[in-house]
């Protein structure tokens, strides 16, 4: 129930409290009222004040507190990783793999001489209450299998990040 709701119920409670007690002390003929009109009409008002006052204070308390605002809703979590490299590399050559955020990164590579083989697996879009995902399907898996020898070189960007070789 919404607050305004709410103080609308306390305020409606208490007029009608107000106006009843207000009824009934004019209207019932206890010997301790007075008995002259305008006398009792005081007594009257001020007794349905009071009684209104009361009503108003309880109900005031429930109308004004806060309601528990629902908890946000927890990130998912993030699906495992997996990232495997399986590397051959003799003389001055490089096999490097940057795992990023893809959920498999799989390298196999064989490297000689000179030879540079480079993979990035790019990363997960992100995720959680506001995130916004880039253009563009990221991919599940990245997958290299290469050899290079000589001055080869074997470039792999699996997904919106790049590495380049040494």
């Amino acid at each position: 129930m919404s607050r305004a709701v709410r103080w609308t119920i306390a305020g409606v409670a208490a007029l009608v409290t107000f106006g009843l007690g207000v009824t009934v002390v004019r209207a019932l003929p206890w010997a301790w009222l007075p008995q002259e009109d305008g006398a009792r009409l005081d007594t009257a008002l001020a007794f349905g004040a009071v009684a209104a006052t009361v009503v108003l204070a309880g109900l005031g308390w429930w109308a004004g507190r806060e309601e528990p605002r629902p908890a946000p809703d927890p990130v998912p979590p993030a699906p495992p990783r997996t990232v495997t490299q399986t590397a051959t590399a003799s003389d001055d050559a490089q096999v490097t793999q940057t795992g990023g955020g893809a959920p498999r990164v799989d390298q196999h590579a064989e490297a000689s001489g000179e030879a540079s083989v480079n993979q990035t697996g790019g990363h997960l879009p992100p995720r959680g209450p506001g995130a916004s995902a880039p253009s563009g399907d990221l991919p599940d898996e990245v997958v290299q299998r290469a050899q290079a020898s000589g001055r080869g070189r074997i470039v792999q960007s699996g997904g919106d990040q790049h590495v380049d070789g040494v």
